[in-house]
């Protein structure tokens, strides 16, 4: 097995550090998903002068390591929503998300973005008794919001996805995004840049004052200064969570037909440390599991040996039929609030945004961020702690 990230841009150029003083409007700091797409919206929208810094290069952190798995449903299920925050709020918590997802559709087909992007149906299973009250609860909160929502079992669910290791699931048909995260935000900045967006990589933020951002080789006044803050962040709110992700080798037609994943979809159960797979453009299975909580100093990014026994042992179970090798593994970790809603830190002209998991609710809270800057209303205001 390789452990490295499987995901690769070989066409992507890095651009060249800071080496001189200049002035922005918005200095954004954080090369990640939540970063690269408030400068989008901000380019976009507006003739304000923006700068982009990231101390390594564009998604080189969680964004690159992730899954690139984007689904309505991820860290909090519906019910908790409804539950925590009353009907009301989930609602609209739910159509934000739907919009999201729209975006990232709307952004990838107008700027013509190489992203290996595919909408696919989205699989929510249980994998115990135990657990089939979740997918019952879920289904009957989902049903009255969504057309395209079944809930299948038994020869029905077999024909979804051909496995013996789940009870019951909810289909959400064309409600799943698969794309690479590691082009699709690198491409996504570059695209950005015929806006009149300008970034410079392997250019950390050293320390700022009195709205001067000092770096190794430069300066930079701004106006406003937006931290797109992640796991690494030191930040009260937010927790650092790390999780394992393998890619196996491609399969074959046969393969693909005998687990009924010709019609591609993406899959995650009702498991505490929930695994999830998709079935890449390639053919191969990427699959993930576990989101625990780690200390501060954590930078390991070889999944441990139970990681990838672990994973191994879930593959067997799920297509017992299948005598595939696990080709890649890695591990990544990434940023969360206790509630798991993003987080805003308004603190005069520096604002700090993070911990939303969920590379949807990156993309929910960027577009919340710019319409704040540029003093527009965002319906989504309610979901954002300050």
């Amino acid at each position: 097995m390789k452990f490295e990230v499987f995901w690769t841009n070989p066409d992507y150029k890095v651009r060249p550090e800071l080496r001189e003083n200049i002035e922005c409007d918005y200095l954004i700091v954080g090369g990640g998903i939540t970063g690269v797409m408030l400068a989008y919206f901000l380019a976009k929208d507006s003739d304000k002068k923006i700068v982009l810094i990231e101390k390594d290069t564009i998604a080189s952190g969680a964004t690159g390591k992730a899954a690139g798995t984007l689904v309505l449903e991820g860290e909090v299920d519906l019910k908790d929503m409804m539950k925590i925050y009353g009907r009301e709020k989930a609602i609209s918590y739910w159509r934000a998300i739907h919009e999201a997802l729209n975006t990232i559709k709307e952004v990838v087909t107008e700027e013509n973005l190489e992203c290996d992007y595919e909408l696919q149906d989205a699989v929510y299973a249980s994998m115990s008794r135990g657990h089939d009250s979740t997918i019952f609860e879920e289904y009957e909160m989902a049903k009255n919001m969504e057309q395209s929502v079944e809930l299948v079992s038994g020869k029905d669910l077999l024909k979804v996805l051909n496995t013996p290791l789940y009870r019951h699931a909810i289909v959400y048909k064309n409600h799943g995004v698969s794309v690479n995260p590691l082009t699709f935000t690198q491409n996504l900045s570059r695209v950005t840049e015929k806006y009149g967006f300008t970034i410079y990589e392997n250019t950390p933020l050293v320390h700022d004052k009195r709205r001067i951002a000092v770096t190794p080789h430069g300066t930079i006044k701004f106006g406003k200064m937006i931290m797109a803050i992640d796991s690494e962040a030191r930040h009260s709110k937010i927790k650092r969570k790390n999780t394992t992700l393998m890619v196996t080798e491609p399969l074959t037609e046969a393969e693909i037909i005998s687990i009924n994943m010709v019609s591609k979809k993406i899959v995650w159960d009702t498991k505490r440390n929930y695994h999830y797979f998709k079935l890449m453009p390639d053919n191969r299975l990427l699959i993930g599991y576990g989101d625990k909580y780690v200390r501060k100093k954590f930078t390991e990014t070889t999944p441990q040996g139970l990681a990838v026994k672990h994973t191994e042992d879930y593959l067997k179970k799920l297509f017992p039929n299948l005598n595939i090798r696990l080709e890649y593994g890695w591990s990544g970790s990434y940023g969360v609030t206790k509630n798991h809603m993003p987080v805003l830190d308004i603190r005069g002209n520096k604002w700090s945004i993070g911990g939303a998991g969920s590379q949807v609710v990156c993309v929910m809270a960027a577009r919340h961020v710019a319409h704040k800057l540029l003093n527009n209303n965002s319906y989504v205001e309610e979901f954002f702690s300050n």
